[in-house]
């Protein structure tokens, strides 16, 4: 269609979706009741919406989380000695600085920093080592090594 038949108001309103991953989405239980609550927060904000307020936004996040939660592998909370999802992991660099981090779904990651997603470089190098273990990676510029000094997984 020319130009000269659209209203100049529709220029630029087009607003793209908010890309859904590849791959599975695996949550946590913590996760899961994360992308709900969103949700949640989501469809009220729309009903207390003011009249003329854009609620593309609002309507587009709703999307995403609806194909989130539909596609979310709820993993129950581990057990054992090696790093797999969910765990609770504390690493050592060459230099001591000790960092601990959970390995968590990448939308819950996204939500709180002292996780990371399951699907990081990192965390895919680290998966099946135990406490003791030391793990090579390279990332970015620079090789690293990091001890792993614990392993653990919270019940929730």
């Amino acid at each position: 269609m020319s130009r000269a038949f659209t209203k100049e108001d529709d220029a630029g309103e087009d607003l793209p979706e908010r890309p859904v991953p590849d791959g599975p989405n695996y949550v946590t239980p913590r996760g899961l009741e994360m992308l709900k609550e969103t949700g949640r927060q989501l469809v009220e904000r729309k009903r207390s919406a003011v009249p003329g307020e854009d609620l593309r936004p609002i309507e587009r996040d709703l999307r995403y989380l609806e194909a989130r939660i539909g596609g979310a592998i709820v993993v129950p909370p581990g057990s054992g000695d090696d790093v797999r999802f969910g765990a609770r992991v504390s690493i050592e660099d060459a230099t001591g600085a000790r960092t601990t981090f959970q390995i968590v779904g990448a939308d819950e990651a996204r939500a709180d920093p002292a996780t990371l997603p399951w699907s990081s470089p990192l965390v895919q190098a680290m998966f099946g080592a135990k406490a003791g273990d030391v793990v090579n990676w390279e990332g970015g510029e620079a090789a690293a090594r990091y001890k792993i000094i614990s392993v653990e997984y919270p019940r929730s």
